[in-house]
């Protein structure tokens, strides 16, 4: 008789095992979706249009439009797109539209990063990027006189979403 009771508790413990490594690789599974798929697919949770932007010591009155680049010097896409931020600073200038690079880094580092990219923008700040709710680079973002977010462009923009820029202002 003891090993029949034995083989019982031996099913049900078997049983158990597998309901629980069933749920542990749903668990899992669910995660690596939300995580790893949800951004790849577009779904960054970033800082929303409407929402007040919390950069310190900015009067947004100043200029009916403002555009910030939330950029990094360690950033290869932020490199790889100097080029249409070049022509987008150029824009603002003739439309009156005040531009704003805000990185993690130093001002010092970050002023000699947008120099040698060849990117003038009016102003330059440093502050960490999820206190300001981006959560990637390079993100760009117009906002409003009264300091609310406008749009939101994010990642190495493809031309019809660089044209999209452009025509915002």
């Amino acid at each position: 008789m003891p090993d029949e009771k034995t083989g019982k508790i031996a099913r049900k413990i078997e049983v158990a095992a597998n309901i629980a490594i069933v749920i542990t690789a749903c668990l899992v599974a669910v995660f690596f979706i939300r995580n790893y798929m949800g951004e790849r697919a577009g779904q960054r949770h970033t800082i929303a249009p409407g929402t007040h932007f919390a950069l310190k010591n900015i009067h947004w009155e100043v200029s009916r439009k403002n555009i910030v680049l939330a950029l990094s010097t360690s950033c290869h896409y932020c490199t790889e797109s100097a080029g249409f931020y070049r022509d987008l600073v150029k824009e603002c200038q003739t439309r009156g539209v005040r531009t704003i690079a805000v990185l993690p880094q130093s001002v010092s580092e970050a002023q000699s990063y947008l120099i040698n990219e060849g990117v003038k923008v009016d102003d330059v700040r440093q502050a960490p990027l999820s206190s300001l709710e981006i959560t990637g680079t390079p993100t760009l973002l117009l906002i409003n006189s009264e300091g609310k977010v406008e749009h939101v462009w994010y990642g190495k923009l493809p031309p019809g979403d660089e044209k999209d820029v452009l025509a915002k202002l």
